[in-house]
């Protein structure tokens, strides 16, 4: 069953609050690799972590490139706005983002 075309909620769906199925559009910003790309399409998660995360840039439409993660894989480290950030894996996971692209450009190292 596609879950597009039915009115009964999908459970294999990213949360989200608009109440629109987002499996196709979306992935977590953890999901992400070194080199790939987006824009952010929501910030899920309780009211702090979400206004903590906008202050930051984290905003929708931004776009965030992943640079590199830790020899352990956490944390990440992320371009955003021009600005170096690093954030946990767990972070990460309640980004909601479009699905990658490569990164175009020079190195931000």
């Amino acid at each position: 069953m596609n879950p597009r075309n039915s009115k009964r909620r999908c459970y294999e769906c990213p949360p989200c609050r608009h109440r629109r199925c987002m499996n196709s559009e979306a992935v977590k910003l953890s999901e992400y690799m070194p080199g790939q790309r987006g824009k952010v399409v929501e910030i899920d998660g309780d009211a702090d972590f979400r206004l903590r995360m906008m202050e930051m840039g984290f905003v929708r439409d931004t776009d965030i490139e992943v640079v590199k993660f830790a020899p352990l894989y956490d944390p990440m480290e992320f371009v955003i706005k021009g600005y170096h950030l690093v954030l946990r894996r767990e972070q990460a996971e309640d980004i909601l983002m479009e699905k990658p692209g490569k990164a175009s450009g020079g190195s931000h190292e």
